[in-house]
């Protein structure tokens, strides 16, 4: 029964997710209106709005007009059940679990925000940033200084980068929201967590380019790199105890 109420909690959260996934970028508020379909405007009722069962009910479908329903609405639901399980399964009945579950749904939605625009708002970078020192706080298993070194550890390097490109290069090699993202991400899970991000990040970045070069015989793509360095964080902190002895042997 936990379980299962962690999972329909986390899949509500989902469908909030998914409010912010679209219209943060667009500089809508995220109040109001109330849900709405895009494609006629039609307000969706509360019984067309349950996360996951409106979806099967309707068939992928807008009730008032037909029009498709983007199938990434519930799998981002899907996926913050999923997350909410992981957490409580991982850290149990903790303050780390709940700051854990936060940190992963804001890596899922600054993730697939980027993954559309190429930008990381900064309400959720910063606000997330601010997030992670606070509760380092409060947290047994982190430390405050253990929060300010993996966010400067995390921001620093790619700040020079981003520095390089711009004054040297006269281009962008990464953005400045990827520097606010690893401060985040540092500020978190503390230098590990920035090891992972790069680290991993980096290999799951270049297997997804890899057969775009190799098709397109060419480098002139651009790719967000928000994703992959949260999926790399994502990935090194749930399995850490044996990533580290791959690092550490």
């Amino acid at each position: 029964m936990d379980y299962l109420a962690l999972f329909v909690l986390g899949c509500i959260l989902g469908s909030f997710y998914n409010v912010l996934i679209y219209r943060l970028p667009r500089g809508k508020s995220i109040v109001k209106p109330p849900s709405h379909c895009p494609a006629c405007g039609s307000k969706i009722r509360w019984y067309d709005n349950i996360p996951l069962i409106s979806y099967i009910v309707l068939r992928g479908r807008c009730r008032s007009c037909s029009a498709s329903i983007s199938i990434r609405y519930p799998l981002v639901e899907l996926s913050s059940g999923l997350l909410a399980i992981l957490s409580y399964a991982k850290w149990g009945f903790s303050f780390e679990a709940l700051v854990m579950f936060v940190f992963f749904s804001l890596l899922l939605v600054l993730s697939l925000i980027d993954w559309d625009t190429f930008l990381l708002p900064d309400s959720l970078n910063l606000g997330g940033l601010a997030f992670g020192l606070i509760t380092s706080l409060f947290r047994t298993d982190f430390s405050f200084l253990d929060s300010l070194a993996g966010a400067l550890v995390g921001a620093v390097p790619f700040f020079l980068i981003y520095t390089f490109y711009v004054k040297v290069r006269k281009m962008e090699g990464l953005g400045f929201g990827d520097v606010k993202l690893m401060a985040f991400i540092g500020s978190v899970t503390g230098i590990w967590g920035v090891l992972y991000a790069v680290l991993l990040g980096s290999i799951f970045g270049l297997l997804y380019a890899l057969p775009i070069i190799f098709k397109n015989r060419n480098l002139s793509f651009a790719v967000p790199y928000g994703p992959f360095l949260s999926l790399g964080c994502f990935v090194g902190t749930v399995f850490h105890e044996h990533l580290r002895v791959i690092f550490l042997p």
